[in-house]
């Protein structure tokens, strides 16, 4: 077996919470996802049936050690013709809090499965999760708001706890040497791919960690101008704490 990164469980899950879900953690996600669904569906229509979004707790396709803690794969990906989404095992669920916040990212992802592939994080990805569902935060990464907590918090609590031990991640090792830099005009951008597109962002370039010392973040996208999000390996993310 080769020496890959090693998961470990955090703490015995739930240890003093009498509500745990019954069933299994994809039973959890999936109710989670209906009560979502539903709510958008009193608004907004859906381009996609609620039966042809999957969702699963895995890790993202860049591996264990991406920042990315959510993820919504389109049809081109799934042979089943699904919208295939994923939740990464890192996200807590030992408290209502955290249970709160894990089903945001579901709330995130079923956003992006019920627009059209090409929606990205733009104005009609931002009116649902952010205006409606509540959510704050830069629509790349929204987070759960006063107005979302009190949506979904009664179900949570009548549902029960997500029947799950957040995994911790063996960051040892010299790690990545360059840096994601990611354009934020999806919609616009010539450099774009359909991968890129897929994940809601336009070009994705690399720079190396030297460059990025010098410049910070201050990158604008070298296809068309826009702004852009840099996003750090989590070693670099500390050190500029």
């Amino acid at each position: 077996m080769k020496n890959e990164k090693i998961l470990l469980a955090e703490n015995p899950v739930h240890e003093e919470h009498k509500n745990l879900f019954s069933g299994n953690r994809e039973d959890w996600l999936n109710k989670v996802a209906d009560f979502i669904y539903d709510k958008i569906e009193e608004e907004f229509v859906p381009v996609v049936p609620r039966e042809n979004i999957k969702l699963s707790i895995g890790f993202m396709p860049n591996g264990a050690g991406g920042s990315a803690i959510g993820v919504c794969h389109y049809e081109n990906h799934s042979q089943g013709n699904f919208r295939e989404i994923f939740i990464k095992p890192t996200l807590g669920a030992s408290t209502l809090v955290e249970c709160i916040e894990t089903a945001q990212v579901v709330a995130h992802e079923v956003t992006h499965a019920v627009l059209p592939v090409k929606t990205g994080h733009g104005p009609k990805f931002a009116r649902i999760i952010k205006n409606y569902l509540g959510a704050e935060g830069k629509p790349t990464a929204t987070t759960a708001g006063p107005q979302f907590t009190l949506m979904i918090k009664d179900f949570i609590e009548e549902l029960g706890y997500l029947p799950h031990s957040k995994m911790i991640e063996n960051k040892e090792g010299k790690g990545s040497t360059t840096v994601a830099v990611r354009c934020t005009g999806a919609e616009t951008c010539p450099g774009a791919s359909d991968k890129s597109l897929a994940q809601g962002w336009g070009l994705i370039a690399r720079v190396s960690i030297a460059v990025f010392r010098k410049v910070g973040d201050n990158f604008r996208c070298m296809a068309c101008g826009s702004s852009t999000v840099v996003e750090l390996p989590e070693r670099l993310r500390k050190d500029y704490q």
